[in-house]
């Protein structure tokens, strides 16, 4: 098993809505439930494939889907396709989602892509290219990828979109800073903004005022105000080495994994302030996603290969983490079906 690498790209590159509609409480509530049939995507950097997870169950299909050795997983907004950043071999990967099968041509991107983050409109997928210092723009629907990579920071490492689809937000690992690229005109801000050192993961919070950065080697949580692109000037300190970020649905609070230290930090979003307990989990905790509806957290144990899942009301690990394939990276979860 190879452990995922946590050291900053300049040095030596890794790896490179809740259910709405008025329903009576006890037995319909459980049939509503089990009528969301969201699917986890899990990404390995070893062993070149996606694990899936179905959700009500916490049940992982036997049965992984080939791709490349991946890193990154977006997920269409109408939930038909799953994009797979295949990193070494400059590639993205797509599933369909109900028939669990891999296009059999990949697109070519730029060198060592890792970041995918799909626009609300569910027509154009971003990927981050770390090795390229680029941002390479997918037309979902013909899923050619347009000639033109955007330039962008040294190392980019992971993006997310606002919610009106306006703006990408792309952490650069290498420069410890973001840029912002406006998604109609494909043009970057030409200044970009300083958070702290090796950013990683990036999300906007529903509400789309906010960006909240995990900067992996300063140990913190950056914050910029989108409509400003100004960084508070007060970090939020977390664990060792906070990777990824999840928001919840309703905007309340943000998840941080903290690869070093095996555990999950909590932030009340309206106050920038963490919870002093974080939640144990597995080894080197990457990513993590939280559920449509907003009630699970899904985190990926790159150190264990396993995912663990937290009760987000309670911030409780459930006692049994679901064993998935060799180091498990990032994940992402599906819309509800029905």
């Amino acid at each position: 098993m190879r452990p995922f690498q946590w050291v900053r790209v300049v040095v030596v590159f890794g790896l490179a809505g809740a259910l709405v509609g008025a329903v009576p409480t006890g037995a319909s509530t459980r049939a509503t439930r089990q009528r969301c049939r969201a699917t986890a995507f899990v990404t390995h950097n070893a062993g070149s494939t996606v694990s899936t997870i179905e959700v009500n169950t916490r049940s992982k299909r036997p049965t992984d889907i080939n791709v490349g050795e991946s890193g990154g997983v977006a997920v269409t907004p109408d939930g038909k396709t799953a994009f797979v950043a295949n990193a070494f071999s400059g590639s993205v990967s797509t599933i369909d989602v109900k028939t669990r099968t891999k296009d059999p041509t990949d697109i070519p991107v730029g060198s060592n892509p890792f970041g995918v983050a799909v626009t609300p409109d569910g027509k154009t997928a971003f990927v981050a290219n770390l090795l390229s210092g680029t941002v390479s723009t997918i037309d979902v629907k013909t899923r050619t990828k347009n000639p033109a990579d955007i330039p962008v920071g040294l190392g980019p490492r992971r993006l997310a979109i606002t919610p009106d689809g306006k703006t990408a937000f792309v952490t650069n690992n290498g420069t410890d800073t973001v840029s912002t690229i406006d998604v109609k005109t494909r043009t970057k801000d030409p200044t970009d903004i300083t958070v702290g050192a090796a950013p990683a993961g990036v999300a906007v919070t529903p509400d789309g005022k906010t960006a909240f950065v995990a900067n992996n080697m300063s140990d913190t949580v950056s914050t910029i105000d989108v409509a400003t692109r100004t960084k508070d000037p007060t970090d939020i300190p977390v664990g060792s080495n906070p990777f990824t970020v999840a928001l919840t649905p309703d905007g309340k609070t943000a998840f941080v994994t903290n690869g070093h230290s095996n555990t999950v930090s909590t932030i009340d979003v309206a106050t920038r302030t963490k919870d002093p307990t974080d939640i144990p989990v597995d080894l080197l905790p990457v990513g993590i996603a939280v559920t449509p509806d907003g009630k699970t957290a899904y985190v990926a144990n790159n150190g264990s290969d396993t995912v663990s899942t937290i009760d987000v009301a309670t911030r409780t690990k459930d006692p049994t983490d679901i064993t998935v394939g060799s180091n498990p990276l990032v994940l992402a979860v599906t819309p509800c079906r029905r």
